[in-house]
């Protein structure tokens, strides 16, 4: 199964090298994590490679894969889309039905309420992963591997404060998840 995702990734991906580059360090990264954290490391790079898969598809490709409650749930936040149009594709197109891989591609982008270990890996991965290079992101990888629910809170509280009120607004939900993690200690 990896060959074939593999293959239909690096071939959709062959001229945005970028792209390509940052989904194989989600990859890796996810495998790692994985490892460290007791969790099925071939699903987990399933779901690393096809988190962004949908990623440049136009929002008229979207809205004839995603439901429209969805579409008129993040209406305002269409950058959450091609997280679920993904993990629509994985089904229709792959016939993967692993929950565990469609719930992580569905909710990597900024996650949501009770994730599993497999989402919350593969939010910390996309987030994480060896070319990303933001203020915090070393400190999230540190902590990653030591606390994923430590590394999201953090996560969580730097797009608040470093996005919120700029052109990408946060999306209601993410402060519910914060409150999630209030207890997780620094």
């Amino acid at each position: 199964m990896r060959d074939i995702i593999y293959q239909d990734v690096l071939e959709k991906y062959i001229d945005k090298p970028d792209r390509l580059k940052h989904i194989l360090g989600v990859a890796e990264t996810a495998v790692v994590l994985a490892d460290i954290y007791g969790v099925n490391s071939n699903d987990a790079y399933i779901a690393a490679i096809f988190h962004d898969y949908t990623k440049y598809d136009s929002i008229i490709d979207h809205q004839q894969i995603i439901s429209h409650k969805d579409l008129n749930k993040y209406k305002d936040y269409p950058q959450v889309y091609h997280a679920i149009s993904a993990s629509i594709l994985l089904k229709t197109k792959y016939n993967i039905h692993n929950k565990d891989i469609i719930d992580a591609v569905r909710y990597h982008v900024w996650g949501r309420k009770k994730m599993t270990l497999m989402e919350k890996i593969i939010l910390i991965a996309d987030k994480i992963e060896p070319s990303r290079n933001y203020p915090i992101v070393e400190k999230l990888r540190s902590t990653s591997k030591i606390s994923l629910d430590l590394t999201i809170k953090l996560y969580l509280n730097d797009l608040i404060e470093n996005v919120h009120g700029k052109i990408m607004n946060v999306h209601p939900e993410v402060f519910e998840y914060i409150k999630e993690y209030k207890g997780v200690s620094k």
